[in-house]
Formats: C-alpha cells, sequence, structure tokens
C-alpha cells in the first residue's frame, strides 16, 4: 500500500487539532513515524467503532501523546546534519568577516576579542541545540515568539560585543579569511545534502501495511541544504552594493 503525506488520513473520524496535537507531541518525544501511525489506526479504529470523539475517549491529545510515548526523548540528530549547520553558520560568519575589508581594498584583516566572541557564542547555540534538543523544539513551538526574541537577543549581543571588545588577537590575510569561510560553507553543504539524499533528515508517519515512498531530492530539501552559501551570497551582494553606493 502506497503511503501518502496526510496523516490525517490515517485518523479521519478524530477531531483534526486533536490528531495535530497528538502527532506534534509524538514527533517532540521523538516516537518513530511508523509508531505514530500505529497509534493513530487505534485511534481510528476506537473511534469509528464507538461513535466517540478521540478527546472523550482517549483524553487530551498530548498527554495521551506522551501516555503513548513509553518516556522516549527526542533522538539524537544525525551528526552530520548538526556539523552542516555548524559549519555553514561558522562559514557565513567567516566569510562575511573577511568580504568588508576585501570590498574596500584591504589586504589584511584584524580579528578582535569582539570576533572570537561571537563565534564562540555560536558554537554554545549549536551545543545547546545538541545536548537540549527537545527543549528548544518546545520553544519554538509552544512559544514562537519567546524563540524569536532570544534569536533577536543573540543578534543584538554579537554586535554589541563586535563593537566593545575591540582589542586586536590577530592579524590574518583577507584573501585567506574568504577562502576559510568559503570552504566552510562547501562542506557544510555537502554534509548536507548528503543527509537528504540518504533520507535521514525526513521520518514519515506511516499507517498498519504502508511502506515508504522511494526516496528522492525535494527542491525544499535542497533548499534547505543550500540556506547558508545562499544567505551568505545575498549579504555579499548588499555589502557589495553599499560598498558601491558609497
Amino acid at each position: 500500500m502506497k503511503q501518502t503525506t496526510d496523516y490525517h488520513r490515517l485518523a479521519p473520524s478524530a477531531e483534526k487539532d486533536w490528531v495535530e496535537a497528538f502527532v506534534l507531541e509524538q514527533r517532540l518525544l521523538g516516537v518513530p513515524g511508523d509508531r505514530i501511525g500505529d497509534a493513530l489506526a487505534v485511534v481510528e479504529s476506537h473511534v469509528a467503532e464507538s461513535g466517540e470523539g478521540a478527546q472523550e475517549a482517549f483524553g487530551e491529545a498530548r498527554a495521551y501523546a506522551r501516555q503513548t510515548a513509553d518516556g522516549r526523548k527526542v533522538d539524537d540528530l544525525a551528526p552530520a546534519w548538526v556539523a552542516g549547520v555548524v559549519l555553514g553558520l561558522l562559514g557565513m560568519l567567516v566569510t562575511l568577516a573577511g568580504v568588508s575589508p576585501w570590498l574596500a581594498g584591504e589586504a589584511r584583516l584584524e580579528i578582535t576579542l569582539g570576533w572570537v566572541a561571537t563565534l564562540v557564542l555560536t558554537l554554545a547555540g549549536a551545543g545547546a541545540l545538541v545536548l537540549a534538543t527537545e527543549t528548544v523544539l518546545r520553544l519554538a513551538v509552544d512559544r514562537p515568539w519567546a524563540g524569536a526574541g532570544i534569536v533577536a537577543a543573540f543578534f543584538v549581543v554579537t554586535v554589541v560585543l563586535a563593537v566593545a571588545l575591540r582589542q586586536p588577537v590577530a592579524d590574518v590575510p583577507v584573501v585567506a579569511v574568504v577562502v576559510v569561510g568559503a570552504a566552510m560553507l562547501a562542506l557544510s553543504t555537502a554534509l548536507e545534502l548528503r543527509e537528504v539524499l540518504r533520507g535521514e533528515v525526513e521520518d514519515p508517519i506511516l499507517g498498519p501495511g504502508e511502506t515508504a515512498p522511494l526516496r528522492r531530492v525535494t527542491g525544499s530539501g535542497v533548499l534547505t541544504a543550500c540556506l547558508m552559501p545562499l544567505l551568505t551570497v545575498l549579504l555579499v551582494t548588499l555589502d557589495w552594493a553599499v560598498t558601491a553606493l558609497a
């Protein structure tokens, strides 16, 4: 039986909001897609036969999801994917740090304490994502404005550090900085594309008897893998335009 992408097909008799809340909680708990599908099939069987609503029969969706998850926690993120994201972010920061003085005609880049602090904060953020995946995901889902505020605060702090901590710690060729940044971006894209091709990023929700579709490269998957290089190109273009107009 071929699997379709809408998991509501597995419990059409249950309330749509209940099903969405149940699936989201199970995803946050790291339950595999096939087990989520089995649980939805059980819900559908009971609701269809009894005439009860899912809320009435099984209680609050998120509580029932935690009950049937058997104490599971969010699975570890794929190491290659995490490495790709971290390298991509660092590569973008390094490339932009080298491009600005290059466009201004400078041959060397003075690395300051603020620049080093920015890299350290970036690595710390990546570490938080890996070590506290469930907490980060719940914040993004349950309190999106708080999550957006934290991201905004991160960028504000990095700017303040860059301005306040101007003490030089090293002096390196601008070309070397740009080359290193571009290499990090290329490696990050390669790592993330490999995970997309392997299908490690996706875990489809399957009902009983359904089989996973053939793995194929989707436009959204490629776009996600290439996001950091594309953002870097956009920011470099803006930097060049500002420099040219100055």
